[in-house]
């Protein structure tokens, strides 16, 4: 015999125990016929189940009044010929959901056990408490004989606004590191060396030695360093003299500009030297005319600016730096040259480079010591230096100064008084030469006295044999003499 299926919440949809009055659920009042089959009014056709027919139910009179407690049985009105209460041989093999006015899920809730089993009050009060009514359009109310899954069951939703967070704070983490380790790491180079700074001012001039950090190459005496600011310098220690200055050259720089020098407008080298004036007067000269840097093509650049441009006054020593406007950084600032000299005077080429051979502009001594006599005096050659200048004065294109130290003894009981220009010469290479203006030789030696002094003369560049030739005279008369001296 077929049994009756369980009544259903008509709002919620909750399965009701038999002669139950109200929803355990939401509390509608439930009806007691809803589910009791009804009879087909008259000339109405029945629907085969095949065609989708559905079973309804009416109730008897009186079966859906509140409070009426007695439930009438219920009939199954099915096609025409059937006997009230039978039901068609299809509907043995319908779905269970044939037999419901609403639709049901595909796994349906089972019904609940019966009243008086011991999970009976279990199951109510399980599945009460994780069953929630309905609160927004979203959640409708399902149509009777539906289940909706409860809120517990259901996979929680993963918010994705921890994981983007927890990424930024990864981010920030790395990039916190990478900044705090280039920090030290540019702190700690510092320490142990630091870059060399740009020379300018005053400031630029430094003959110490700067310790190379970095890409760098180094050389014994020397350090070539590139700083931060893309500029390339040298240190260099080049001693030589020109027009009787002593000239130090200690660094040579590349930048593209300099904080002290607006006259470059696409970058320039810098040589940076400390100059002295030991003479007694200045020689006058301008940086501009003398001065040019020249490059491995050979082409020759003339200073842009000068921090001091002309020469030191007399009993000067003070920094300076030229700076020539070069367009292209050099590859090699060791390729450069520093020219000093006119195109008269007997130029300087200066490699500027660490060690620098610079041998063949130092000048060379030799001391004769050679005693003789010369218009009743007696006179020794204490010494003879070739070199390239003297005091305020470079030797012209082609001719070295030579400088011959005296000393003179008058015996006699009178006095001495010749000009050196009218009694002395030097003969070198096939010329002879008078002293230059730059001679300083006593006019007057006194009887019984003895005096120092020197001559200068030019001789050929080149020249290794000299001779000192004291002219004679006949009124008074006095006998030539000539003493010559060699320098290698």
């Amino acid at each position: 015999m077929a049994q009756n299926p369980p009544r259903l919440c008509p709002r919620c949809g909750i399965p009701a125990e038999p002669y139950q009055r109200f929803c355990s659920e939401c509390g509608t009042t439930l009806n007691v016929a809803s589910n009791q089959p009804t009879a087909m009014a008259s000339g109405e056709q029945s629907v085969l189940p095949s065609q989708g027919a559905q079973f309804a139910t009416q109730p008897e009179p009186g079966g859906g009044v509140p409070g009426n407690t007695a439930t009438a049985p219920t009939q199954m009105v099915g096609a025409p010929g059937q006997t009230p209460g039978s039901y068609p041989s299809s509907a043995a093999s319908a779905s269970g959901a044939q037999f419901y006015a609403q639709t049901t899920d595909a796994n349906p809730i089972p019904p609940p056990p019966p009243p008086d089993s011991l999970v009976g009050p279990m199951y109510q009060s399980t599945y009460q408490a994780h069953t929630k009514t309905p609160s927004s359009p979203a959640q409708a109310t399902p149509a009777p004989g539906a289940y909706t899954v409860p809120d517990y069951a259901r996979a929680p939703r993963r918010s994705r606004t921890g994981v983007i967070v927890s990424l930024v704070l990864l981010l920030l983490l790395v990039l916190g590191g990478v900044t705090a380790y280039a920090l030290f790491f540019n702190k700690s180079n510092n320490k142990q060396g630091g870059t060399n700074p740009q020379n300018t001012g005053t400031s630029s001039v430094n003959t110490s030695t700067v310790t190379a950090t970095g890409n760098s190459t180094s050389t014994p005496g020397s350090t070539s360093t590139t700083p931060a600011n893309g500029a390339t310098s040298e240190q260099v220690n080049l001693a030589f003299s020109y027009a009787g200055l002593n000239l130090t050259i200690t660094s040579v720089q590349y930048a593209t500009s300099f904080s002290d020098d607006s006259s470059l407008s696409t970058g320039g080298v810098r040589v940076a030297f400390n100059e002295n004036n030991a003479a007694t007067s200045n020689p006058n000269f301008l940086y501009s005319d003398v001065a040019r840097l020249i490059l491995p093509d050979q082409t020759s650049v003339a200073p842009a600016n000068e921090l001091h441009g002309i020469s030191p006054a007399s009993q000067t020593t003070q920094p300076n730096w030229l700076d020539f406007a070069v367009t292209a950084p050099p590859a090699d600032l060791s390729q450069l040259t520093l020219q000093m000299g006119t195109a008269q005077e007997n130029q300087l080429r200066i490699a500027l480079k660490p060690g620098a051979d610079l041998t063949k502009y130092t000048p060379k001594t030799v001391t004769p010591g050679t005693a003789f006599q010369y218009a009743g005096l007696n006179w020794t050659l204490v010494s003879a230096t070739e070199s390239l200048s003297v005091p305020v004065k470079q030797a012209t294109t082609g001719n070295v100064y030579i400088t011959v130290a005296l000393k003179v003894f008058n015996p006699t009981g009178s006095a001495y008084s010749a000009f050196a220009s009218q009694y002395a010469r030097l003969q070198a290479g096939g010329t002879s030469n008078a002293p230059t203006s730059e001679t300083n030789f006593p006019v007057t030696v006194d009887s019984q006295a003895t005096i120092s002094g020197t001559m200068i003369f030019l001789a050929p560049q080149g020249s290794t044999s000299f001779t000192l030739v004291m002219l004679g005279s006949s009124n008074p008369p006095v006998k030539q003499v000539t003493v010559p001296f060699t320098i290698q």
